[in-house]
């Protein structure tokens, strides 16, 4: 029986004059089959020991050996079935497909390699990574996302009469709460972010605040998904197709039942659009993407000087120094 490759993190497995070549795979690469290349990192922190592992390049889409195995969800069906674009959910950019990339025997030239073996910096590779990555997705490609999502569900609202009811008020209120608080974390992030190392001349994101944004939203946008089901109502996933409306037998039963403030045409537009995140990848993806909540979790715990705020809280409370 044949036994399975233990190695599965991307890792060398043959040094060469010209370059390297590595086995492995990357697994919920999202975007990568449509990128013309991808920066590869090492999964963790390595050890010693574990220098094949601590390896970072660039590798062009299409290379010999790289195999990308794509994800297949309702979605995909959906695209491949519908007559044309505008009946989907996203009709302009669709849904992001993501994929398991998978390194058989790729080579590597040196000049697309950029960390080869050496361990002890691998981990303060994927720390740096980590942090601007949580700033942008808590409050840059997220919260771009809810507004949106916002958006929509504000024209849900008014095409079914009820924008002024207190209750869609403040649950709408709510959204733009969760949202603008994301992205006041992720300002603060970049404009109190520092040279690291000093002398580089690269600048990161500050830490506390860029944690706080993912995890910000990674509540937050389950939040903002729960008001548009709320808002948009049972329509959001009980529509008929919108192809209906093109059907000479149901057409009109359609227009008629389907109207409300707005026309049945506009309703069910945005009524898909809202289906596209509420029943949707998004809670998840966003929950998941630039790590759990619970990485972020143990960051802001670590990074919090507890000596600084424990001295504040004695000085006003009269508390000698122990």
């Amino acid at each position: 029986m044949e036994q399975e490759d233990p190695d599965v993190y991307v890792h060398v497995v043959e040094k060469r004059e010209d370059g390297i070549v590595v086995r492995g795979a990357k697994v919920s690469q999202s975007g990568a089959i449509g990128s013309h290349e991808t920066l590869v990192i090492a999964t963790m922190g390595m050890r010693q020991g574990e220098e094949d592992f601590a390896v970072a390049f660039a590798v062009p889409n299409g290379t010999e050996g790289l195999t990308y195995i794509c994800q297949y969800t309702p979605f995909t069906a959906e695209r491949e079935l519908s007559p044309d674009v505008k009946y989907l959910g996203n009709p302009l950019y669709g849904q992001r497909e993501t994929c398991i990339m998978v390194f058989d025997n790729v080579f590597i030239p040196w000049e697309h390699v950029f960390m080869c073996g050496e361990a002890k910096y691998s981990g303060r590779l994927v720390a740096r990574f980590a942090k601007t990555h949580r700033m942008n997705c808590g409050g840059a490609c997220k919260v771009g996302f809810a507004d949106l999502i916002i958006g929509a569900t504000q024209l849900a609202a008014e095409f079914s009469g009820v924008q002024k009811a207190p209750h869609i008020v403040e649950k709408m209120t709510d959204m733009i709460r969760i949202n603008e608080t994301a992205r006041a974390c992720t300002i603060a992030a970049a404009l109190k972010g520092h040279e690291e190392p000093a002398g580089s001349g690269f600048f990161q994101p500050d830490d506390i605040f860029g944690n706080a944004a993912k995890l910000t939203i990674a509540d937050g946008f389950w939040d903002i998904l729960k008001w548009a089901g709320d808002i948009g109502g049972g329509m959001a996933v009980t529509m008929p197709s919108e192809l209906e409306l093109e059907n000479p037998e149901t057409a009109h039963y359609v227009r008629k039942f389907m109207k409300a403030s707005a026309p049945a045409e506009q309703r069910l537009r945005i009524a898909k659009f809202i289906q596209n995140w509420c029943a949707g990848l998004h809670g998840a993806g966003t929950w998941h993407g630039a790590g759990s909540p619970m990485a972020q979790k143990m960051a802001l715990y670590a990074l919090t000087n507890f000596e600084e705020k424990k001295s504040l809280a004695r000085s006003l409370a009269g508390l000698r120094e122990e």
